[in-house]
């Protein structure tokens, strides 16, 4: 049976390396130093999920913003350990989460790097607002 716990300082070298395996071109310095910031800010959380055995193998982090409504800024489960209801139990928590604090509206985003977001994202009840594309172009003096 899988534990969810909300992440502190005991649980931080196990959410860094499920953070690394998401974010595979950040820096294990950048990722500390983010994951930091969000222990410290009480309008931000993440969960982590931990099988019998010890391993980690999900995370979930979310922050408070304008409205209020709860942005989710990343939400990871380990390739291996998919389609198990890990990701909605950790869903859950952020839910959870957010009703006690009174917030009803939950907020997502992903990319095309995340083939599968957009399926978790509609099997977990959310629906999809606009599709965005952003573009950039730097200017020459």
């Amino acid at each position: 049976m899988m534990r969810i716990v909300e992440v502190t300082e005991t649980e931080l070298e196990s959410w860094l390396a499920l953070r690394q395996a998401l974010w595979t071109r950040e820096s294990a310095a950048q990722l500390r130093d983010d994951a930091r910031r969000t222990l410290a800010d009480a309008n931000q959380v993440a969960f982590l999920v931990t099988m019998p055995d010890g391993r980690s193998v999900g995370f979930i982090e979310a922050g408070i913003y304008e409205g209020p409504r709860v942005h989710i800024e990343a939400w990871y489960v380990d390739p291996d350990y998919r389609r198990q209801g890990i990701g909605k139990g950790l869903l859950g928590h952020v839910e959870q989460w957010c009703l006690h604090r009174t917030i009803t509206l939950m907020t997502s985003d992903t990319q095309s790097d995340y083939p599968l977001s957009p399926a978790a994202h509609e099997g977990s009840e959310f629906r999809k607002l606009t599709e965005l594309q952003i573009f950039v172009k730097t200017l020459k003096d």
